[in-house]
């Protein structure tokens, strides 16, 4: 006999709001088609959300629930779906992002916060299989994150970065030789320090991992560890402490502002050098 279906809150949470949603058209009479006219969708993109096959983004159920009349209905039981651990610690790093007044970090990658657009998109559409999601909807939430840098209010943003994320091809050599020259750019602003740990740096980059300390008005600080699936928060003082020592010791070990962003335009021009002058940035 074979066992039976593990239940997913998730989707049964997805299945509840298709559900209103496909009452509340009833309710108005309208077919699928009609629904989908009054907020410029398909008539099959409104089946799959009454179904659950899909979750509609926020901006589509604020849509719904006004050419519904559901007087936020809808919105309240969209934002049910994030009640899970993984939307959680999601949530809470993008306040940490909007909040904190310096961001010092650690990675192995290239920071998201300096990833391009069209860097971004390739992540995402990589990753999507894996994850899942609405792609527009994790578009438009990097786009904000990438928004907190040039903001008035913008956070100091300190980041130490291993050499081997310009080495890890995302697309093709154009869209690396563009995101390398947005980094280096972006290194240049007042607000922004990019730090680079280069191969030779006796196998440091190894140990970068990800790693986000955010310090607050307050005087208060909170380290973010990045995990599989998601990451954790680290609160206590002392731990926090030393997390901020551990990034101190890697920044100071690093090369200087000038020194890295000439170590990135070197791996632009030996690994991504521009083939044809007249269409290369």
């Amino acid at each position: 006999m074979p066992s039976p279906k593990r239940l997913d809150p998730a989707r049964s949470r997805a299945e509840r709001l298709g559900a209103l949603i496909r009452e509340l058209r009833l309710r108005k009479g309208w077919t699928q088609a009609e629904l989908g006219r009054a907020v410029a969708l398909s008539n099959s993109a409104i089946s799959k959300y009454e179904t659950g096959e899909k979750v509609p983004p926020r901006d589509v159920v604020e849509s719904l629930d006004k050419a519904l009349g559901a007087n936020g209905r809808l919105i309240e039981e969209r934002e049910q779906l994030d009640d899970n651990p993984d939307a959680k610690w999601v949530q809470k790093y993008i306040r940490c992002e909007s909040t904190a007044i310096r961001i010092r970090q650690l990675s192995g990658l290239m920071p998201a916060l300096l990833q391009n657009e069209e860097y971004t998109r390739i992540i995402l559409e990589q990753n999507l299989p894996l994850y899942g999601g609405d792609l527009g909807e994790k578009l438009d939430y990097r786009a904000r994150r990438r928004a907190i840098l040039g903001g008035t209010d913008a956070p100091h943003f300190s980041v130490v970065v291993g050499e081997a994320a310009f080495h890890t091809v995302i697309g093709d050599a154009g869209v690396m030789r563009r995101q390398l020259l947005d980094l280096v750019e972006a290194s240049t602003k007042p607000n922004i320090d990019v730090r680079v740990v280069p191969f030779n740096g006796a196998g440091r980059a190894n140990e970068l991992g990800n790693t986000a300390v955010f310090d607050f008005r307050d005087g208060s600080s909170l380290v973010y560890r990045a995990g599989i699936p998601g990451g954790f928060f680290i609160a206590s003082p002392g731990h926090v402490k030393q997390y901020a020592e551990f990034y101190d010791r890697f920044h100071a070990d690093a090369l200087g502002e000038e020194a890295s962003r000439m170590l990135v335009r070197k791996v632009i021009e030996e690994k991504y050098p521009c083939r044809q002058p007249s269409t290369c940035l």
